[in-house]
C-alpha cells in the first residue's frame, strides 16, 4: 500500500474505507452520469410534451413559414388517417381491433401530435388527437394490453378534462394491471368531474352508485377494510335496484366474514374452489393451514365445521372430524346464541349427526356401552334428527320402561325428524311399554295411533 506525503498509514487504511462507504471509481460515476442524462432526457420529452397537451408550454415567437408548412402536412396527414380509421371502423361503431385500422390509428397519433408539438395552441389537431387517443385505447383494452391503454389515457385526459368516462377507463385499466392507489385517485377523480358537470340535473344515480362501489373495491384490494366498508356503504345508498344492494351487502358481509381480515376471506374463496372441484385433501390442508391467521371465533367455527365434514364424509378421518366437531360445540356452548338460531343450527345438525352415526355403528358392532355414550351426547342438544336418536335410546334402553317412555314422548315431540317406518314403530313401541305398566288408556291410545299407520 503506497503512503502519500505527510500521511501515516493509519490514517491511509481509514480513509480508504470511507472511500469505498461513500465513492465510486471516476469511470463508474461518469458512465452514472451518461445514463442519468439519458433518462433526464426521456423524461424531459414526456414532460414537453404533456405540456403540450395541457397547453402550458410557453411560445412567444410565431411561427415561420417551414413551420406553417411543417404544421399543414403533419396534420393533413394526420386527419387522413383518421378518415380512414373511421371508415375502416364504420365511424366507431365497430372498434373491434382490425389490422388496418389500427395501424391508421398509430398513423394517426404519429402525425397529429407532431403538428401539435409545432403549435400546441391550434384546437383541430388536438380535437382530432382526443379521437385518435379514444380508437388507441379501445384497442389496446381489447387486446388486454393496459399498459398501452394507460398511456394512451394518460395523454388524452390532458386535452380533454371535461369527461369523467375517460377518468373511469383510466382507472378500469390501472386497476387491471393492480395498480390500485392509482385506479382509486381516477375512480375519485371520474365521480368528481360528474359531480361538477352537472349542470342542468343531479348527476347520474347509477353512476353515483358504480364509482363510490368502485373506489370500495379499490380499498378493499388494498386490504383497507375500514375505507371499503365505508365507501360500500355510500354506494348502497345509490343502489337502484334490489340485486344492487344484495351485490354490496355480499360484498360487505364477505370483508366481514373474519372482522375485516381480507386476506382470509380471499383464502376462504380458495377453499371454498377446491371443494366445487372436489379436491378434499387440499380442502383440508389449505382449512387447517388457515386457522392460526382468522381472528374471529365465528370464522374459525366456520373453517373448522368445513373441514371437519370433509374429513368425516371423504377423507376416513373419522374421529378427528368428530373431535373438531367437539371443539366447536364447545365453543358455541360459550356463546348467547340459542341452538335455534340459524347461524349455529348448521353446526350442531352437522354434529349431532356424526354422534348418531358413531352410535349406530357402534351397535352394529354390538358395543351398546360406546352407543349409549354417543346416543346420550346426541340427544343433550336440539338438532335437525334428534327424533332419531331418541328412537334408538328406547330399544336400546327397553329394559327401563320409565326411560323408554321418556325418550318416546321426546321423540313424538320432534317426529318431523321420523321417517314414517320409524314413526309407526314408535307408537308400537309406546303402545307396548305402556301396556307392560298397566297404563292401558295410554296403551289404547298409541295403538289406534299405531293402526292408523298401517292404514
Amino acid at each position: 500500500m503506497d503512503i502519500p506525503p505527510g500521511l501515516d498509514s493509519t490514517t491511509v487504511v481509514i480513509s480508504s474505507k470511507m472511500a469505498d462507504e461513500n465513492f465510486v471509481s471516476s469511470r463508474r460515476e461518469k458512465e452514472a452520469k451518461e445514463l442519468a442524462k439519458i433518462g433526464k432526457e426521456n423524461l424531459t420529452q414526456v414532460d414537453e410534451f404533456w405540456s403540450y397537451l395541457s397547453q402550458s408550454v410557453k411560445r412567444e415567437d410565431a411561427m415561420t413559414e417551414n413551420e406553417k408548412q411543417q404544421f399543414d402536412r403533419e396534420f393533413t396527414q394526420g386527419a387522413k388517417a383518421l378518415k380512414l380509421v373511421k371508415k375502416l371502423s364504420k365511424n366507431g361503431k365497430d372498434l373491434q381491433p382490425v389490422e388496418a385500422a389500427f395501424d391508421q390509428c398509430l398513423k394517426a397519433q404519429h402525425h397529429l401530435e407532431q403538428a401539435l408539438r409545432i403549435n400546441p395552441f391550434d384546437k383541430n389537431p388536438r380535437m382530432l388527437l382526443s379521437v385518435t387517443y379514444y380508437y388507441l385505447q379501445h384497442h389496446f383494452g381489447l387486446q388486454g394490453n393496459h399498459a398501452k391503454a394507460v398511456e394512451i389515457l394518460e395523454r388524452l385526459i390532458r386535452i380533454e378534462k371535461g369527461e369523467h368516462e375517460l377518468f373511469r377507463l383510466l382507472a378500469e385499466n390501472y386497476l387491471a394491471l393492480k395498480e390500485y392507489d392509482l385506479a382509486f385517485s381516477n375512480f375519485n377523480k371520474a365521480l368528481d368531474v360528474m359531480i361538477k358537470i352537472s349542470f342542468d340535473a343531479p348527476p347520474d344515480t347509477s353512476m353515483l352508485f358504480y364509482y363510490n362501489h368502485a373506489m370500495g373495491d379499490a380499498y378493499a384490494r388494498k386490504y383497507d377494510a375500514t375505507n371499503a366498508v365505508k365507501t360500500l356503504k355510500i354506494a348502497r345508498e345509490f343502489a337502484r335496484t334490489e340485486q344492487e344492494k344484495s351485490d354490496v351487502n355480499n360484498y360487505l358481509n364477505w370483508i366481514k366474514w373474519d372482522g375485516g381480515n381480507i386476506r382470509a376471506s380471499e383464502v376462504w374463496d380458495h377453499v371454498l374452489e377446491l371443494e366445487t372441484s372436489k379436491n378434499y385433501a387440499e380442502m383440508a390442508k389449505a382449512c387447517v393451514n388457515l386457522l392460526p391467521s382468522l381472528t374471529t371465533n365465528k370464522a374459525k367455527i366456520s373453517v373448522m365445521h368445513q373441514v371437519a365434514v370433509v374429513e368425516f364424509e371423504f377423507l376416513d378421518q373419522i374421529e378427528q372430524a368428530v373431535e373438531r366437531m367437539h371443539q366447536v360445540y364447545e365453543t358455541l356452548s360459550g356463546t348467547s346464541l340459542e341452538s335455534d338460531s340459524l347461524e349455529i343450527r348448521p353446526y350442531l345438525d352437522t354434529y349431532g349427526a356424526m354422534l348418531y352415526r358413531l352410535g349406530v355403528e357402534a351397535l352394529e358392532r354390538e358395543d351398546k356401552k360406546l352407543a349409549l355414550a354417543y346416543y346420550h351426547k346426541a340427544a343433550s342438544f336440539e338438532w335437525e334428527q334428534v327424533a332419531k336418536v331418541f328412537y334408538e335410546l328406547m330399544g336400546l334402553l327397553w329394559n327401563n320402561s320409565e326411560q323408554v317412555i321418556t325418550y318416546g314422548e321426546k321423540a313424538l315431540a320432534h317426529h318431523n325428524g321420523l321417517s314414517e317406518q320409524q314413526y309407526c314403530n314408535l307408537m308400537s313401541r309406546m303402545t307396548r311399554v305402556h301396556k307392560s305398566k298397566g297404563q292401558y288408556d295410554e296403551a289404547r291410545i298409541y295403538y289406534n295411533k299405531w293402526k292408523q299407520c298401517q292404514e
